[in-house]
């Protein structure tokens, strides 16, 4: 059976779901529901056979609209997403995050992945964890920024500083993404400010998943030197990432204490 569902409708979304567990008479069967492909790709190699996984139709916003769906309110129906800067005090029953901010920062937390990744393509034969942290440091900043402008509400838009990344042969310059973003001077220091006093978990808990790809994606080097790229990065890591790995998470010890609650079967 194709366990995969992806770039459905709301309306079909739904519709398949229902007819999914309708048909599942032994309870054999269990839903996820994530953000986007990318958490597709490393769900289908974290989680079990029996689980179905569905896209949502809209990010965050579609994942939490499909969990208010009273005909999806069902024990066997979970979703995963983003822990971004939300309070998970607030969480519904049936809703997890990954470890760390993003499914990213949960991969790249996992000792063997960055150092794996830090040893193949940063020159680094030991110490991936202090590159990571370095990174982080150096992205932290615009991490603050991102962070204020989704509880401020400042309608930031971040693609503008796509460009403003490391070019080649450049040193990293968090004021070069500031001024693509078109923030002012003062709000630019205030997030410094609040960078520095950032210590190690925290940075963690703050780093933006697309923003330390694309850090890494500048910076680590493949046959002649060419940038791996943020896309190339996140494949690495998410080829990287082993059930082992996951079952030292408290996503996975989440998840595992839910289901031994209702008798399912999501991950062993």
């Amino acid at each position: 059976m194709d366990s995969i569902r992806d770039s459905l409708k709301k309306e079909d979304i739904v519709a398949c779901i229902e007819l999914e567990l309708n048909a599942d008479m032994n309870n054999s069967l269990t839903v996820l529901l994530v953000e986007g492909t990318n958490d597709i790709v490393l769900c289908r190699r974290i989680f079990e056979e029996n689980v179905v996984i569905y896209e949502s139709f809209s990010g965050k916003a579609g994942l939490h609209d499909l969990m208010k769906e009273a005909s999806l309110s069902d024990s066997r129906v979970i979703a995963v997403r983003d822990k971004d800067y939300m309070d998970i005090n607030n969480l519904p029953e049936r809703m997890f995050v990954y470890d760390a901010s993003c499914m990213e920062m949960m991969l790249l937390k996992n000792e063997d992945v960055i150092n794996g990744f830090c040893s193949v393509y940063c020159g680094v034969k030991k110490g991936g964890r202090d590159y990571l942290h370095n990174a982080m440091k150096a992205l932290s900043p615009y991490s603050i920024l991102r962070k204020k402008s989704e509880e401020q509400e400042l309608r930031i838009n971040f693609d503008r500083g796509l460009g403003g990344f490391i070019q080649e042969g450049e040193c990293f310059q968090v004021d070069e993404l500031f001024r693509k973003v078109g923030i002012t001077d003062e709000l630019g220091e205030a997030c410094k400010t609040e960078a520095a006093l950032l210590g190690t978990e925290e940075l963690y808990d703050i780093t933006n998943g697309h923003d330390i790809c694309r850090y890494l994606g500048c910076t680590a080097r493949e046959g002649k030197g060419k940038n791996l790229g943020e896309e190339r990065v996140r494949n690495i890591l998410i080829c990287s990432y082993r059930k082992e790995d996951f079952k030292k998470t408290k996503l996975y010890g989440s998840i595992k204490e839910y289901q031994s609650r209702y008798g399912l079967c999501f991950v062993c």
